[in-house]
């Protein structure tokens, strides 16, 4: 009788580690720059999205958010705008002796408040800023979470951006700008780091994002 060897296989459990999942960091954005006020701000700026009011110049876009230290969009924070128009000169304000920045005239134009959507986002429909003697291009803002204000800044272009819009009408009847961001006075007396403030521009889109502490 021939007999069947079976060989038994012999199988070797090893213990399984249980890994405990680890959690994703904690995502931080970085407090956008404050940027002084300057000498035209009004309390009395208009709620609404088109700041344009007649002003002649290459139409802008203006798109921003306000996110807060954990870069999650805030709801209806109230976002100011004002800025120059193509000839240098902001809407209801008089000469301060300061610069050729004002005249003595009335109106809102360029000037306009608004509150952000579930996404943090404002838009607003303008021109593209004009320069003065004193300053370089540059947009105004001033940012509120729950009533109370958290950011006074302003943002800026590119010289190469600015250069390639004064060149056309009705910039260009006022000659080259005279003051570029590396001479701005702003810019160089406050340390402020140029590259955290430009705009992102697009064609005829331009965009920033603002990061506050909302507490």
């Amino acid at each position: 009788m021939k007999k069947s060897i079976i060989l038994g296989a012999l199988v070797l459990i090893a213990p399984v580690a249980i890994v405990a999942p680890v959690s994703a960091a904690t995502k931080v954005c970085t407090p956008t720059q404050a940027i002084e006020e300057g000498p035209y701000y009004l309390s009395s700026t208009p709620t609404r999205s088109d700041v344009t009011d007649g002003q002649e110049g290459k139409a802008l876009t203006l798109t921003f958010t306000v996110v807060d230290l954990a870069c999650k969009p805030i709801k209806n924070a109230r976002v100011d705008i004002w800025y120059a128009n193509a000839q240098g000169v902001y809407s209801g304000v008089a000469n301060q002796g300061d610069d050729l920045g004002a005249r003595v005239n009335s109106g809102n134009f360029l000037r306009g408040t608004q509150f952000t959507n579930s996404k943090g986002v404002v838009t607003f429909k303008g021109i593209y800023p004009g320069w003065y003697p004193a300053r370089t291009i540059h947009i105004h803002e001033k940012i509120w979470v729950g009533g109370k204000q958290v950011l006074t800044t302003q943002t800026y272009f590119t010289d190469k951006q600015n250069a390639a819009a004064m060149a056309t009408a009705p910039y260009n009847k006022r000659g080259a700008q005279r003051v570029t961001n590396a001479t701005d006075m702003v810019l160089t007396r406050g340390g402020t780091d140029l590259n955290k403030a430009l705009m992102k521009l697009n064609g005829s889109k331009a965009s920033f994002t603002f990061v506050v502490n909302r507490a």
